[in-house]
C-alpha cells in the first residue's frame, strides 16, 4: 500500500515511512491511497468470529501487502489481548465497551498496535538510523495508553507532553512501576500549544536530520486505522445477539476525531451502518457541523485541522455518500451530567463524560426502526469525582496493572527553542 499527504502532494511513501515520519513532508498527515473494501463473504457469518479473527481480517485489508499474514496474526492477537464487551442496556441500545485494556481507555487498541508495528517495521532499519523517538501531545490518557504499548521497548523513547494546569489521569491503585523510556514532560500552556510544539518540533529541519522523531496521537495511520475494528467487531456481536437490523446507528465521542475517521473508514470499507452520530462539547457553537458535503469544525476544534480532519474531508471528497450518513451533536457539561444521571438511574450503568456524550447523542437521535451502539471509551474511573458529584456516589476503581513514566518536574515553555534545547539534551 502507498500512502499519500493530505495536502496533496505527489511523493508517496510506504507504511515503513507513513508511520516512522508521521507528517508528510509538506505539513499534511498520511492516508492510505485507495481504501480496499472487505469481501462481502465476511458478513456472511461474522457473527461466529471471534474478536481476533475479525481484527485479522481487516487488518490484513489495510496493512496485508506490507506485512506477512503470519507476523500480522501475531500482531493482532497480541494487541487484543482483552475482552470489548458490548452491553445491552435497552431495547436495540448498546454500550461497546473499550476501556478493558491496561490504561482503562480505547486508545490502548490503537496504542498496542501501532507499538507492534513499529517493532516488525523498524528492526534492522532502525538500528541504522538509531532510536526512534516518539511524541505524544496529551491532557488525558493518551499518554497512559502509550506509555503501557511502548515501555521498554528496545531503540524506542517516548516523551509526553501535557499542560501544567491538567493533570494526566492515572488509572487508580496502579503500581508504581517506572518505564524508563517514557518521559512525561509538563508545558505551560493548554493543550493547543502542547500540540503545536511538538508539530513545530516534527517541522524542524534540524531535528529532523538529528533525530528519528514520530508520533503516538492519531495523527499516526498506525495509531488511527485499528481503530476500525470497533466497529466491525460491534456489528458482529449485533448479529451474533440476534439484531438483524439493516439500520444501524452508531455514537461516538469527537475531540482529534479519530473515532470518527476511523468510522468512516470503516464505512468504505463496506460496513453496513446507515447513521453516524458525531458527539462533541459546546456551549455557544456547535462543535461541528457539515456544510455542503465537509466536515467544517469551530475555532476551538481548530487543532483538528492538520490532523483528521483533513482525512475525514479526504474521504467525504472521494465518496460524497460519507457526508449524508454524518450527524454531528453538540453538548454542554450540564447536558452531560445530565445523561449521567438519567443512565445510572435506569440502568444503573456509571460512565465518563466522553461515553456521556456518545450517550446523549444516541438516546435523543436514535429512531424506532434502528439499532444503536455508543463507543464507552473509557472507564468510569477515568471520571470518578465527578461522578461522586453528580450521582452522589463514591466509585472504586479497580486495580490496574500498568506503567508509570518519569516525570520531568522544571515546566517547558510552549516555544520551539525551549522544546527544541530539551529534546537534543534529553533524546
Amino acid at each position: 500500500m502507498r500512502y499519500f499527504s493530505t495536502n496533496g502532494s505527489d511523493n508517496y511513501v510506504d507504511l515503513y515511512e507513513a508511520v516512522l515520519k508521521s507528517f508528510a513532508p509538506d505539513g499534511g498527515v498520511y492516508m492510505p491511497l485507495s481504501v480496499p473494501v472487505i469481501p462481502r463473504a465476511l458478513f456472511n457469518n461474522i457473527d461466529a468470529m471471534s474478536m481476533t479473527d475479525i481484527a485479522y481480517i481487516v487488518a490484513s485489508t489495510l496493512f496485508g501487502s506490507d506485512i506477512e499474514p503470519a507476523i500480522l496474526n501475531n500482531i493482532v492477537k497480541e494487541t487484543l489481548t482483552f475482552d470489548i464487551p458490548l452491553i445491552r442496556l435497552s431495547e436495540r441500545t448498546y454500550a461497546l465497551e473499550l476501556f478493558h485494556g491496561p490504561s482503562h481507555t480505547f486508545k490502548d487498541i490503537g496504542a498496542r498496535f501501532m507499538a507492534r508495528i513499529i517493532y516488525h517495521l523498524g528492526g534492522s532499519r532502525l538500528k541504522k538510523k538509531g532510536p526512534l523517538n516518539i511524541l505524544v501531545a496529551t491532557q488525558g490518557d493518551t499518554g497512559y495508553a502509550v506509555a503501557d504499548a511502548f515501555g521498554e521497548m528496545p531503540g524506542v523513547k517516548v516523551f509526553i507532553f501535557h499542560p501544567g494546569d491538567r493533570k494526566l489521569r492515572v488509572p487508580e491503585h496502579a503500581p508504581a512501576k517506572v518505564a524508563s523510556n517514557v518521559i512525561s514532560v509538563e508545558v505551560r500552556g493548554t493543550l493547543d500549544d502542547c500540540q503545536e510544539l511538538v508539530r513545530r518540533a516534527y517541522e524542524d529541519e534540524d531535528l529532523n536530520r538529528r533525530f528519528n522523531l514520530t508520533s503516538a496521537n492519531s495523527i499516526n495511520i498506525a495509531r488511527l486505522l485499528p481503530q476500525t475494528f470497533f466497529y466491525f467487531y460491534a456489528y458482529a456481536r449485533l448479529r451474533a445477539l440476534g439484531e438483524h437490523s439493516d439500520k444501524i446507528v452508531i455514537a461516538m465521542p469527537c475531540g482529534n476525531l479519530g473515532n470518527l475517521t476511523a468510522a468512516l473508514f470503516a464505512k468504505q470499507m463496506g460496513l453496513p451502518v446507515s447513521r453516524i452520530l458525531a458527539a462533541g462539547r459546546g456551549h455557544e457553537r456547535l462543535w461541528g457541523e457539515m456544510l455542503g458535503g465537509i466536515l467544517s469544525v469551530n475555532h476551538f476544534n481548530q487543532r483538528a485541522l492538520s490532523t483528521n480532519l483533513s482525512r475525514i474531508n479526504c474521504l467525504m471528497e472521494r465518496n460524497p455518500e460519507l457526508g449524508s450518513i454524518v450527524d454531528c451533536k453538540t453538548f454542554s457539561i450540564d447536558d452531560i451530567s445530565e445523561q449521567i444521571s438519567l443512565m445510572y438511574a435506569s440502568c444503573n450503568y456509571l460512565m465518563d463524560r466522553n461515553t456521556a456524550m456518545a450517550s446523549r447523542a444516541l438516546m435523543e437521535n436514535k429512531k424506532t426502526d434502528e439499532t444503536g451502539v455508543f463507543l464507552a471509551t473509557a472507564h468510569p474511573e477515568m471520571y470518578a469525582n465527578r461522578l461522586k458529584e453528580i450521582i452522589g456516589i463514591d466509585f472504586t476503581p479497580e486495580k490496574t496493572n500498568h506503567r508509570y513514566m518519569r516525570d520531568k518536574n522544571t515546566p517547558l515553555s510552549p516555544t520551539l527553542p525551549a522544546i527544541k534545547h530539551f529534546l537534543l539534551e534529553n533524546i
